[in-house]
């Protein structure tokens, strides 16, 4: 093959992958996700990171007490995150031949005792060694 054909061949095939990268970032762009809870009382939208873009109650909402209200929520926003992830996931494999979306996209999101703080938010009694006497 001479060169000249090589580097047309590249430079297609180039304008292939950043086209393809573009439609695959769009798709992941409008991932969003909205669950409103079996009671209609809480409505929430996340975004493709699973981020809450949105929270929506209902006049309902007043009527549950404070710890139901949370546990309302925070399930809501889970099931929306999930759907999010769902979507992410599809709009992914596709693209990488058909494998598994990596865990980190589809698996759960981990407890927060299982995610180390930075140090920077560490308290000093927190830091690991031998403790003052």
């Amino acid at each position: 093959m001479n060169p000249e054909r090589m580097i047309a061949d590249l430079e297609a095939r180039a304008r292939e992958l950043a086209e393809r990268s573009r439609e695959l970032r769009d798709r992941i762009r409008g991932a969003q996700a909205t669950q409103r809870s079996p009671d209609g009382v809480v409505t929430a939208t996340v975004a493709p990171n699973g981020s809450l873009r949105h929270i929506e109650f209902s006049p309902r909402a007043g009527e549950c007490s404070p710890a139901r209200l949370g546990e309302v929520v925070l399930e809501t926003v889970r099931r929306a995150q999930e759907q999010a992830a769902r979507q992410v996931a599809a709009a992914v494999e596709p693209r990488f031949g058909g494998a598994a979306a990596p865990g980190f996209v589809t698996g759960p999101a981990p407890e927060p005792d299982d995610v180390p703080l930075p140090r920077s938010l560490r308290a000093p009694d927190d830091e690991p060694g031998p403790t003052p006497s």
